[in-house]
């Protein structure tokens, strides 16, 4: 789908400059601004000597308005079809003015690893912004925040991702470093791919008739 402005560094490096304090300084080189607008998916590590613990920062566009994005990230519903290995999603408790939701996780690596549960809290700004921390679970340490920065026209989200990870100790290696390498990538590709699918479907059904 194409989106309605084209990116441009400019645009992209001055949304995020104005969202910097709250993505936690998280500013595209100029190299990671042409890899944005060309559709790919960029991902920063900055991992112990292991691999396998540290923060990770992720961005990609989505040609969807932020709401789409929001809404298909909050959903275990969707959840479900998009995040690797997800096995159980459920909503253990949430504020009556949605301002935060209580979620459990189960995540199942097959015969790698065992099951790993978690549950993690989420701090909701509508349309805007889920910070998240493990309030329960198998992590040593699972916390940080998505920040979703529209195009001025609200047309398309520049999606931002920024997390501090400690894997359970029972997770090999390889399998965590494989999560960071393989599996945010692939998993930002298909929640990409669903919240673009949803828009489309979304503006064929408020089309006008055709003549």
């Amino acid at each position: 789908m194409k989106p309605a402005m084209q990116w441009t560094a400019l645009v992209i490096l001055g949304l995020l400059s104005a969202a910097g304090a709250r993505a936690g300084e998280f500013t595209l080189t100029a190299a990671e601004t042409k890899r944005v607008e060309a559709r790919q998916v960029v991902v920063r590590a900055n991992l112990d000597s292991s691999q396998r613990r540290g923060t990770v920062r992720a961005a990609v566009r989505i040609d969807a308005p932020p709401e789409v994005v929001f809404q298909m990230m909050i959903r275990c519903d969707d959840a479900l079809a998009y995040v690797p290995h997800l096995r159980s999603c459920k909503v253990r408790d949430q504020a009556r003015d949605e301002s935060w939701v209580e979620v459990e996780h189960e995540i199942d690596f097959g015969w790698y690893a065992p099951t790993v549960n978690w549950t993690f809290r989420a701090e909701l700004t509508a349309d805007r912004r889920i910070a998240f921390r493990q309030v329960q679970g198998d992590f040593k340490a699972n916390e940080g925040a998505w920040e979703l920065v529209p195009t001025p026209d609200g047309a398309t989200t520049l999606l931002l991702y920024q997390a501090f990870i400690d894997p359970p100790g029972f997770v090999p290696n390889w399998l965590a470093r494989s999560t960071f390498r393989r599996e945010l990538p692939q998993m930002l590709t298909d929640l990409r791919r669903r919240c673009e699918t949803e828009q489309t479907i979304r503006s064929a059904n408020h089309a006008p008739p055709e003549k």
